[in-house]
């Protein structure tokens, strides 16, 4: 049943994990007012991720609308190949015939010159077993690391492109994906970045699309961005999330990665994916 009244008054707030995740109840995402949607921001800016369950009667368009209350749209390089210029809920369905390939760290289209800033999924089919996400907080990352390391990130830059794109082809075939990559190739953004909301510093390179630290040998990039990689993906700073059907979650793209684990296939698994910047 729909929740009849939904504001800021009625959140309930309970923390997923230690270091990020934050689930929400007493909200119905088809009736967000201003107030509402401050709250979230609100709850996103302290940890990050907000799950909402129970938005079983949530459609696509209030999806879009839900997050077009957060920023600007933004179209996926493959949806912009494809010539559609509005934005819509995505759908990325895994099953035996699309394999889930994107089962590692990554912040979404970080290969974009302005990626993505919020992400929002919502849960349509979930198999029977497994399918979870997993969260890991960047800001933990950065503050964990050395002073000295620390010092010797900043000012650097890092190359991110798509790849091989195989998650690309395997849902949306080559010749959109080719497109996709020509029309945005990849790009450059700093290692270590400061949001402009909190101030505070997070690291910006992830396993699934940042290529080499531009000023260093390939040796030198290697070895630094495997560290950062295996460092970036310590338990210490993650929360799993066990989805249901009708479960939301919203999440700052720019200071967490995320991993859907693929330990569901070849069962079929959909969810409904809305970005905006």
């Amino acid at each position: 049943m729909a929740i009849t009244e939904s504001g800021p008054d009625t959140l309930r707030v309970t923390p997923a994990a230690g270091a990020l995740g934050a689930v929400v109840t007493g909200l119905d995402l088809r009736a967000t007012d201003e107030s509402t949607v401050a709250a979230l921001r609100e709850l996103l800016t302290e940890y990050l991720v907000v799950v909402v369950p129970g938005q079983h009667e949530l459609t696509d368009e209030a999806q879009v609308a839900l997050m077009l209350q957060f920023g600007e749209p933004y179209l996926h390089p493959i949806a912009r190949a494809m010539g559609q210029t509005e934005l819509r809920a995505g759908h990325i369905v895994d099953d035996v015939d699309h394999p889930p390939f994107q089962d590692q760290y990554h912040t979404d289209v970080s290969w974009d010159p302005a990626p993505p800033t919020w992400g929002c999924l919502r849960m349509i089919e979930r198999p029977p077993m497994g399918g979870d996400t997993m969260f890991s907080n960047m800001y933990a990352a950065y503050d964990a690391l050395s002073p000295a390391m620390q010092r010797s990130l900043e000012g650097l830059t890092a190359w991110h492109d798509p790849g091989e794109g195989k998650a690309f082809r395997a849902k949306s075939g080559d010749a959109a994906t080719d497109a996709a990559e020509q029309l945005v190739p990849g790009a450059s953004h700093l290692v270590v970045q400061t949001h402009p909301e909190t101030g505070r510093p997070y690291l910006y390179v992830n396993r699934g699309f940042t290529r080499r630290i531009e000023q260093y040998t390939p040796a030198e990039s290697r070895a630094v961005l495997d560290l950062l990689f295996a460092h970036s993906e310590n338990p210490n700073f993650q929360m799993r999330w066990t989805w249901s059907v009708g479960d939301v979650v919203i999440w700052d793209e720019r200071c967490t990665h995320h991993f859907a684990v693929a330990d569901y296939y070849p069962n079929r698994r959909e969810v409904a994916r809305v970005n905006v910047r």
